[in-house]
């Protein structure tokens, strides 16, 4: 079974997303997880090109969370597909990688995540639209959703991490073009809504 290795990066120089609603950008979105992207690649299975990135997941505090993590890959052609497990595909990386111990992320999610600890995932897309150029990866899950400024109100909110994806080349064999990392950013999804006000 051939797989087809893309270009990827490590998450870094993470930009803090702009709060349209008062609090201000460096008050909020306290880490609970840091997460680094692996390959963004594909392997052929069931007649087609499976598109998969693996990562890892770690808790960087001393008490052990129990991750709430979720993974979407949404293209320039306006299509989204949902991180969901496939055993084929991770049959097939486990055999081109030489590491078995990929997890969906249904299994982390099920499980506490220790002080210090990390683990090594695995976020299944299926077969992507062959005319997606662009590929943004949202990471959900990874910022306490409730937060605190200094000026003591609470906010909750939607905090992602972004990662865009870039796939360059021609129009034949569209599973062979190189995608390459061009940014990582977090962004909030919808506006902050004030829990308690310090007033």
């Amino acid at each position: 079974m051939k797989r087809y290795l893309f270009a990827a990066a490590a998450v870094a120089g993470l930009v803090a997303g702009v709060v349209s609603a008062t609090p201000s950008a460096d008050a909020a979105g306290i880490r609970l997880l840091n997460f680094e992207a692996g390959e963004f690649s594909n392997v052929v299975a069931g007649g087609g090109a499976h598109y998969y990135l693996t990562y890892s997941l770690a808790n960087p505090r001393q008490e052990a969370t129990r991750p709430k993590l979720r993974v979407e890959l949404r293209t320039d052609t306006e299509k989204t597909y949902g991180d969901h497990f496939d055993s084929r595909t991770s049959a097939a990386v486990a055999e081109e990688s030489g590491k078995d111990d990929y997890k969906p992320a249904s299994k982390i999610r099920a499980e506490s995540l220790d002080g210090g600890a990390s683990v090594d995932g695995l976020a299944h897309f299926g077969r992507i639209d062959p005319n997606a150029d662009g590929l943004e990866v949202r990471v959900y899950g990874l910022f306490d959703p409730v937060w605190r400024d200094r000026k003591g109100n609470v906010f909750s909110e939607r905090r992602v991490l972004v990662l865009n994806y870039k796939r360059q080349g021609d129009e034949y064999n569209r599973q062979d073009d190189p995608i390459h990392l061009v940014s990582s950013s977090q962004e909030t999804e919808g506006e902050p809504v004030l829990l308690t006000s310090a007033d």
